[in-house]
Parts: C-alpha cells; sequence; structure tokens
C-alpha cells in the first residue's frame, strides 16, 4: 500500500518540475519537458491498458478494454494514418495486481498513454508508477474521490478519469436513500478497499447533512464468508437501510445469510456498481430479486450508446454488461483525440509526440462527445458525464441477466 503523504499545491509544482526537468528531451520537431516518445513510419502507436481480467469481477475488466477496442476499430484503426496498438495486462481488482500490471506496461517505452484501471485499488497502486515515466492513465472503474482530490499527492498528478468520482455517486445515492425512500437510518459496510470506503464515507456524509443518522459504520474483510457477527451488530441498531458497495463474492454471502440475522429480514439492501453483472446472479441465488444496486444510466448516455452495442455485440458475440464497456471506449476517444492534436511529423514521415503535451492536451479535454456524454476535465482530472439510476434484479436466472430487464432501472 502506497504512503498517502499530502503537501501544498506549491511544493507539489516544484517537485513536478524538477522531475520534468530532468527528462526534458528533444526529437526530431518536438521538445518536451517529460521526454518524446518516436513512432518510426509504419509502426503502431501504442496505447496501454490494465483492468480486471480474471477474478470474481472479470466481466467488468474484460468488458472495459472491449469497449476500448471498439473506439479504435471505430477510428479505422489509425491516429494521423498511424495503426493503434493496445497492450492489455490483467489488473484484477486488487493493489498487488494493480502494481504488477502498471510496471509491465512501464517497460514498454513506446506507451503514450495507459487506460484503466477497473478498481480504485488498482489505481492507488499503479497510477504512481506511470507516471513517474511521465505516462498518463485514465481511469475506466476506479472512482475512489482521493486519486482527484486537490491535495492527492504528486504521483497521481497523471491520473484522470472518464468513469464519475463516487462524490456524485454517494450524493445520488443520499438523494434517493432521503427523498424518494423516505428513510430516515442507515447502517453501512465496506470492504477496506478504496473504492467502498471512500464511497461509504461520502455516503455517510451526505446522509447526515439531510437529516439521516447512521446507526453502524462496519467493514469486513474481501476475504470473510461468515458475516453474521457483523451482520448482528447492525441489527440491535434497527437500521432502515444497508448501503454497501462492496464486490460480488462480499454481497453473495451477505445477501445469503441477512435473513438468517432476525432483525434484519425485511431491512432494505443496496449495492453499488462493482456488481453490476451476472456474477451477482449466481452469487447470491434466489434472493437477488428485488435486491437494489447504484450503476450508471445506460439508457441517459449518448444517442450512440444502442449503435455501439450492435458493434459490440456483434464484434463479441455478447452484449455489454452495464455501463462499463462505455468507460473503457470513453477513455480511449479521449486518448486518440489528445494524440492527434499534439502529435508531429518529420520531413520522413514519422511521427513525435511529447509526453507532457500530451498530458496536457488530455487534461484540457472540454466538451467531448463521448459515447457516455459530454467529457469536460476539470483541473484535478475528473472528466466524466455523471448518468447514475437505481437497478432492481428482478430474475435469478444468471441467463436472463440483461440491464433494463434484469436487472431493470427503478428510479428515476
Amino acid at each position: 500500500m502506497l504512503k498517502r503523504i499530502f503537501v501544498s499545491a506549491a511544493t507539489l509544482a516544484a517537485v513536478f518540475l524538477a522531475a520534468a526537468g530532468s527528462r526534458a528531451e528533444t526529437l526530431g520537431p518536438v521538445t518536451d519537458a517529460l521526454g518524446v516518445v518516436k513512432i518510426a513510419k509504419g509502426q503502431p502507436i501504442v496505447i496501454g491498458g490494465y483492468a480486471s481480467q480474471s477474478g470474481g469481477d472479470t466481466n467488468q475488466g474484460i468488458d472495459e478494454l472491449r469497449g476500448a477496442e471498439v473506439a479504435i476499430k471505430d477510428a479505422g484503426g489509425k491516429v494521423l494514418d498511424f495503426p493503434v496498438k493496445l497492450i492489455e495486462e490483467d489488473a484484477q481488482c486488487t493493489a498487488e495486481a494493480g502494481q504488477t500490471a502498471a510496471t509491465k506496461l512501464a517497460g514498454n517505452k513506446q506507451i503514450l498513454a495507459v487506460l484503466g484501471p477497473s478498481c480504485s485499488s488498482g489505481a492507488r497502486a499503479g497510477a504512481p508508477i506511470l507516471w513517474k515515466l511521465g505516462v498518463p492513465s485514465v481511469g475506466i472503474g476506479a472512482t475512489a474521490p482521493a486519486l482527484t482530490a486537490a491535495d492527492r499527492p504528486e504521483g497521481f498528478q497523471g491520473f484522470l478519469r472518464v468513469v464519475p468520482n463516487d462524490l456524485k455517486s454517494a450524493a445520488f445515492t443520499a438523494d434517493y436513500v432521503w427523498d424518494k425512500l423516505g428513510l430516515k437510518s442507515a447502517a453501512t459496510i465496506h470492504d477496506g478497499s478504496p473504492y467502498t470506503e471512500q464511497l461509504v464515507r461520502a455516503f455517510e456524509k451526505d446522509f447526515i447533512a439531510k437529516g439521516g443518522t447512521v446507526l453502524a459504520s462496519e467493514a469486513v474483510s474481501p476475504t470473510d464468508t461468515d458475516l453474521r457477527p457483523v451482520l448482528t451488530r447492525i441489527a440491535t441498531k434497527k437500521p432502515a437501510l444497508i448501503f454497501t458497495p462492496v464486490f460480488t463474492s462480499t454481497i453473495g454471502f451477505l445477501m445469503r445469510q441477512k435473513d438468517e440475522v432476525p432483525g434484519l429480514s425485511d431491512t432494505k439492501v443496496i449495492g453499488g456498481e462493482g456488481v453490476f453483472s451476472a456474477n451477482v446472479i449466481e452469487a447470491v441465488g434466489p434472493k437477488i430479486v428485488g435486491f437494489n444496486i447504484v450503476g450508471p444510466s445506460t439508457d441517459l448516455f449518448s444517442p450512440r450508446f444502442p449503435a455501439f452495442v450492435k458493434t459490440f455485440t456483434a464484434d463479441y458475440g455478447e452484449a455489454p454488461i452495464g455501463g462499463f464497456s462505455a468507460y473503457g471506449y470513453d477513455a480511449a476517444l479521449l486518448t486518440m483525440t489528445a494524440i492527434k492534436a499534439v502529435a508531429q511529423t518529420d520531413a520522413d514521415g514519422n511521427l513525435y509526440v511529447g509526453r507532457k503535451a500530451l498530458y496536457d492536451a488530455m487534461m484540457a479535454s472540454k466538451d467531448l462527445p463521448g459515447l457516455t456524454g459530454t467529457l469536460s476535465c476539470d483541473a484535478h482530472g475528473d472528466c466524466a458525464a455523471a448518468t447514475y439510476a437505481i437497478w432492481e434484479f428482478t430474475s435469478d436466472d444468471t441467463a436472463s441477466f440483461a440491464p433494463g430487464t434484469n436487472p431493470k432501472r427503478i428510479y428515476p
């Protein structure tokens, strides 16, 4: 786990400039403070990608990078007549795998930028490794607020994302629980990961600000299989709701065991977008019916999304799950647009990309028509168009998974 050191903006700037000066380089027509990548005529522009390709949350990462592949295909497979190559690594959904994947990608000096990762724990470990070499990364599933906070450490300055910040998800969820459901008390459960812990803390803050009461704030380990002790402690507080954006296996044990605990059979549970997949239906079983999650509302995405789904389905033999693939698409789109804006050629037809120029162009993205909506980056790298909804599972048949019917959108 990275040691978190927060320093002043002035110190960050000094550290960044000192590091940049050590890598200043001139190649061909380009001089850049962080170095220059030369792509010889006929060679590909290389972009990296790291996402959860194995483990309980496999579907999410596979879909994200498939979305990026579709974006590259939609661009004709080229930027400025140079072919685009996407190199993919498995980051699973852990800090250790994220660190390993980022290290592998960092070893390829031709990589201009990296798409990913799927999870905040992977971003916290991987993003600084990439940025140390001047390689920006575009988060496609990493939503923890600290990753784009104003006081984030220098190592995270190269991280931006097209997936919404959990501060927006938390506010949406608190509004739904208080305003729509009329519930006045809640309990929360996280698993210690940056995503789940920061999301429940933001929810608690917003819910309390609206007048709600948080009666219990619990933590479990992702490897825990018996959640009855935690659920029993929560039951003594009698909350009206449990908000728990944990991942697939934990939700499976929680939902299967909840009704065994006296006093919780009627307690509503709301999960997070990390379980927006067919995997959670298998994990939970029959008790999945009526289970609610907060997740992206794909029907509020760009009007181009239905056509994307048809292309995705034709290419991969199955429809995308939730909105994950669209975030991969938008990350690739933003990256390719920035490369096109800053790349220069020489008389022999070679292409040159300055690393700092590319990062600056990515951060300066405004009003870019993405698949999820209009993308505009703020000063800290939040570029997403936030479109949230409450979804409800309607069947325990894993084959029935189809956003819109199972689960179906119930709010707004």
